[in-house]
């Protein structure tokens, strides 16, 4: 359920409040890049609590922030498994 906090941010917070809540996460996001991602909050799915979030949704995010970010804020919600 971490994950969800992540998009109840977006959901709740100004630009500004989710580069200081990422940062809290050494994950350091541009307002252009927030702003960015806020379509693809859009897509969020509650089934994605059991089913986990699709590869081609993360390939959007990895995309919009890079590889490394992504993997930080997947390593903090628990979501990142090294292979």
């Amino acid at each position: 359920m971490k994950q969800f906090e992540l998009i109840e941010a977006f959901l709740s917070m100004s630009d500004k409040e989710i580069v200081n809540y990422a940062k809290q996460y050494d994950v350091h996001l541009s307002v252009q890049e927030v702003r960015s991602l806020r379509p693809l909050v859009d897509r969020a799915n509650i089934t994605w609590i059991i089913t986990g979030i699709p590869n081609s949704f993360l390939r959007d995010v990895e995309q919009i922030i890079g590889r490394k970010k992504l993997k930080k804020l997947l390593q903090y919600y628990d979501l990142y498994k090294q292979k």
